[in-house]
């Protein structure tokens, strides 16, 4: 008796296992969440979560679509830190006395200026406490965290009692 095939093995002998993945990595690399990508692929969320945990390759897409998002998402953060620079085209339109239309092309440049927050978070996040704020406060906290350490009070407390004789012995 012949097994039967899952939504996976069906894409794969229709020959369109490569587009789905394609989209999974695609959509994975944006906000799409899991409910929107099983509506497009016509398929449940079980079904979906099913075929995830049974074939490899559907996690691959989706874990490379996240490392998309997120080179994005840090070339966005480093584009803010940084500053830059962006040009902008408008067109207005008139009519002029003859009748006919002029159209006026304007080009503007704006300038965006660091963001001191960005580059302090890219700082703390990529080279660690040595560039947060904070960083005293989180070393007393760490301290804190530590475990005692206690020295042997035995040569102490002999210590102790023989000072306490010889206060005996000066004062009889």
């Amino acid at each position: 008796m012949r097994r039967k095939e899952d939504t996976y093995q069906m894409w794969e002998r229709t020959g369109v296992l490569k587009s789905k993945l394609d989209y999974i990595k695609a959509a994975s690399a944006t906000f799409y969440t899991q409910k929107d990508m099983c509506h497009d692929l016509g398929i449940s969320e079980q079904t979906f979560i099913a075929l995830k945990d049974k074939h490899p390759e559907i996690q691959q897409a989706i874990s490379d679509g996240e490392a998309l998002l997120l080179q994005d998402l840090f070339s966005a953060l480093k584009t803010k830190a940084m500053g830059h620079k962006e040009k902008t085209t408008s067109k207005t339109m008139r009519k002029n006395p003859i009748g006919g239309t002029e159209t006026k092309v304007t080009e503007d440049e704006k300038y965006y200026p660091p963001d001191f927050e960005v580059i302090k978070y890219i700082l703390i996040m990529k080279f660690g406490k040595d560039f947060d704020p904070k960083k005293f406060m989180i070393e007393i906290m760490e301290k804190k965290n530590e475990p005692e350490e206690w020295v042997n009070a035995a040569r102490f407390i002999g210590a102790d009692e023989e000072s306490n004789k010889d206060e005996e012995d000066e004062n009889p």
